[in-house]
């Protein structure tokens, strides 16, 4: 038996190097501080039984040596140290293949910066074979190639002690325990990135923010090809501020696009059918949060001298809780209409219930981390911009007294189930795992026109134009994990679960531009200029 005082606490001398740390809420930590992972590693295991039976000094100290090789991971990892400036998870896949294109099509250009990568995925084997058909002939035919399983953790700390940044697109992620890989993430101080736009994921994701916060690490999911109203209105408000001295009231962005419509690819389509059947069979809690305006943060009530104006009083309780504003409903999103101070006449768009959310969380993390938010008050809303050839339409039934709630729109101004017809037909219907080739994607292009509008009613507006919204996503993803990676240094912010504005702010925004995104700041661009940028003319 170990050695005990009279009150059977352990004596100090013999006491354990670090207390097990409290892992109720940290996925990685829930699975490596277990029974199971404990007898994995044998000399600990020994080492705990020759303490249960000696209780000697010799006993503790092979213990504490075994403890101390447990808690830094150095009996499980190959890794002293970060071997590699950016691992890309999840590379087998259409995502991964489109992280391989951008990176071949502009970032590995002679000229740019140098960095280092590997791609990894849980059959390394599927993951070779989509470098080899995407890097062979060229100077990264022999990139490394890592392999690691969610329900493996120590596959999974293996993976990110290799890495300064590593970029996920294993999705569908609210389909997976991907904050395994996060957790594991914050732990070993390892930022990360991934292209998620499923509130369900995000609210799992944002329950770790204090302890990346703490560690200094930065989490930015939603770092994919809609990223750019978030930045928009980031730009919009620091244009405010610096040039009236003035907070943002409210900001909008309306969303277009053109081109050839590719299709859809089948992670896309997965991914929609999950995020449809969780607001079908999640229990009622769950709904609500989905549905909430505010669920990722950013809660604005409406108040007026004598208080907040607008409260939920739960029935045999007397429980209150403040309503969200009416002006931040989300139903305002869901109507074909006209915006009659800007001339505009908008529509659903598919990501508008996404992109909101996380610009309200932009305004929260910018007031609690840089104590400057946006605005106090600030309202945003985002819209489809209704196509020259659909506007006739609307007014006749706006005439008529038909409009009323109508279907999501995609970039290339039609529904999704309109796109999903013309895939059929042109025979563009594509399994999980693939997509549209990206010369498919040449002539498409995607434009985010913003406004906003000041607590006493100056105006700016900029605008944003750039490639396919898959080709923009792989821009956006790159892009934000190399701002981490070699920009770290010039970024305000350290540490927690951000937006990339946030975590990426100018830095994100001039490399962006950089690579050929067109950005206009104090007007929006003309129908004449709506063309993809020329990372596609220069292939």
């Amino acid at each position: 038996m170990a050695e005990v005082n009279d009150d059977g606490a352990v004596p100090a001398s013999h006491a354990l190097p670090i207390p097990a740390p409290e892992v109720s809420e940290r996925a990685a930590q829930r699975k490596y501080f277990s029974s199971d992972m404990m007898a994995r590693y044998e000399p600990l295991a020994q080492a705990v039984t020759k303490v249960e039976a000696e209780a000697d000094d010799e006993a503790f100290a092979l213990l504490e040596e075994h403890w101390d090789r447990f808690m830094d991971f150095s009996w499980c990892t190959q890794w002293e140290g970060k071997k590699f400036d950016i691992v890309f998870y999840g590379a087998s896949g259409y995502s991964g293949y489109l992280m391989m294109e951008y990176l071949k099509r502009y970032v590995l250009k002679p000229g740019r910066e140098a960095f280092t990568f590997a791609l990894a995925g849980r059959s390394a084997t599927k993951v070779a074979e989509m470098r080899d058909r995407e890097f062979a002939g060229t100077p990264w035919e022999d990139t490394p190639v890592l392999s690691a399983s969610f329900d493996d953790v120590v596959s999974i700390i293996d993976l990110v002690k290799s890495a300064r940044v590593v970029v996920n697109v294993a999705g569908p992620y609210m389909l997976t325990e991907g904050e395994v890989l996060v957790d594991a993430c914050i732990w070993c101080k390892t930022d990360y990135v991934d292209v998620s736009m499923e509130v369900p994921w995000s609210l799992r994701v944002n329950e770790l923010h204090r302890y990346a916060l703490e560690a200094g690490v930065m989490i930015v999911p939603s770092a994919g090809g809609s990223a750019y109203s978030d930045l928009g209105v980031f730009l919009l408000a620091k244009k405010l501020r610096e040039d009236f001295g003035e907070a943002t009231r409210s900001a909008v962005c309306y969303c277009a696009g053109g081109g050839h419509v590719s299709g859809a690819s089948g992670g896309t389509m997965r991914t929609r059918a999950a995020l449809g059947s969780a607001m079908k069979s999640s229990s009622p809690d769950a709904v609500r949060a989905m549905a909430d305006p505010y669920a990722m943060g950013g809660f604005i009530p409406l108040v007026d001298r004598n208080g907040v104006k607008e409260v939920d009083i739960q029935m045999g309780t007397g429980f209150v809780t403040p309503k969200p504003r009416v002006e931040d409903h989300d139903s305002h999103m869901a109507m074909v209409s006209e915006d009659t101070k800007l001339g505009v006449w908008r529509a659903p768009h598919v990501n508008s219930f996404f992109d909101t959310r996380t610009v309200r969380r932009s305004n929260m993390l910018q007031a609690d981390l840089g104590n400057q938010p946006y605005g106090a008050t600030l309202n945003f809303m985002e819209y489809a911009m209704l196509p020259p050839e659909r506007v006739a339409r609307a007014k006749q039934a706006l005439k008529e007294g038909r409009i009323g709630e109508a279907k999501p729109m995609g970039h290339y101004g039609m529904s999704l189930e309109e796109e999903q017809a013309l895939q059929r037909i042109e025979g563009k219907d594509f399994p999980e795992g693939e997509g549209p080739n990206v010369d498919d994607l040449s002539d498409a292009w995607t434009g985010f026109f913003l406004h906003a509008e000041s607590t006493s009613g100056d105006q700016v507006r900029c605008s944003f134009l750039g490639a396919d919204g898959y080709f923009e996503t792989s821009r956006i993803a790159v892009e934000t994990a190399l701002t981490l990676c070699l920009d770290r240094e010039k970024l305000q912010f350290r540490g927690g679960v951000l937006t990339p504005s946030v975590a990426g702010g100018t830095c994100l925004v001039e490399r962006l531009l950089s690579t050929g995104v067109k950005f206009k700041m104090g007007g929006w661009f003309e129908s004449s200029e709506l063309a993809p940028p020329k990372v596609f003319e220069d292939t």
